[in-house]
């Protein structure tokens, strides 16, 4: 069977073959800001990292975990109303720590977006707000990661309810076009590393 979108014939019958992405997940702590400390378990992300290889498994992507640590958050001065909790948080992962060879996923405790992705790390949320949607997934904090992992590899936000890479909901559907950016993002990674 011979799918069109677009100008890009893609063969449906065929299967893709599996791109493997290196994750290293941090469990970020810090006593000084409770909203930064995490309580997920390494079982509780390994569950979420199941989740996020099914959630991907259409594209044939899948986020290999090579280590879960714990990742002390920097002191930094108390987050002020004006300031975005993004730039709270992203300001107190210290970046000397990350991995070279692997793509950085921290969480966290409570920020207001259920997590972000502007270059390394990707921050997620342990406890997001979200929107139900028919054919959604149940974890919301895989379908976060698996979200942020689509910001990594170049997704845009589309606000169609069910997709992946909707805002605020738990759909997880991609379409073939951002499967096949997806994957070609992923070998650009693999590449690199």
């Amino acid at each position: 069977m011979l799918l069109l979108l677009g100008a890009l014939p893609v063969c449906a019958d065929e299967p893709f073959s599996l791109i493997t992405l290196r994750v290293r997940a941090h469990l970020v702590r810090s006593v000084a800001h409770p909203r930064l400390q995490t309580t997920l378990t390494d079982k509780e992300v390994r569950v979420i990292f199941d989740e996020v290889n099914a959630i991907w498994s259409p594209a044939a992507v899948r986020f290999e975990l090579e280590a879960i640590d714990t990742l002390q958050a920097l002191e930094i001065a108390p987050k002020r109303w004006f300031i975005k909790d993004r730039d709270w948080v992203k300001a107190a992962i210290p970046t000397q720590q990350l991995s070279a060879t692997a793509i950085d996923v921290c969480f966290v405790k409570d920020m207001g977006p259920n997590g972000f992705f502007y270059g390394e790390p990707v921050v997620v949320c342990q406890n997001p707000e979200f929107h139900k949607v028919s054919g959604g997934t149940a974890n919301i904090v895989a379908r976060v990661t698996a979200h942020e992992l689509g910001h990594v590899l170049f997704l845009q936000h589309r606000q169609e309810r069910t997709n992946l890479m909707a805002s605020g909901k738990n759909g997880v559907a991609l379409n073939l076009r951002e499967i096949t950016a997806a994957r070609k993002r992923a070998l650009e990674i693999v590449a690199k590393h």
